[in-house]
């Protein structure tokens, strides 16, 4: 027909992320939020940021983050805050739960985040 597409650009109204656990720093982690996991102590309900509140996303922009899984049996929770800089997930929605069973848990895990939809 002629016309270009527009690209739609839209500011996030929230801080999108997935929960994951590190390596518990009694000066920094609240102590309830401390767990044993293979005899080491981990920070449970950490909040992995993957687009922050108040960024500029494009239609079609996606974002990449690598992890590190260690483990056979993995769950992915990606999360969502009204914070712009949050810490843990303790106060995010849950938007999904996934569990994943992987073949070499030493390999990486990319994630990606596309924002291809009418709706962040």
């Amino acid at each position: 027909d002629g016309k270009e597409k527009a690209n739609i650009t839209r500011i996030s109204k929230y801080t999108y992320g997935i929960e994951v656990r590190t390596d518990f720093l009694p000066r920094s982690h609240p102590p309830h939020l401390m767990i044993n996991v293979d005899g080491k102590e981990k920070c449970d309900k950490v909040f992995s940021k993957i687009v922050g509140k108040g960024t500029k996303v494009d239609e079609g922009t996606v974002f990449t983050k690598i992890y590190h899984p260690g483990a056979a049996g993995l769950r992915i929770k990606v999360v969502r805050s009204d914070e712009k800089y949050p810490e843990y997930t303790t106060d995010a929605l849950l938007l999904k739960d996934w569990e994943i069973d992987l073949s070499d848990p030493n390999k990486d895990i990319t994630l990606q985040v596309d924002f291809s939809g009418t709706r962040i």
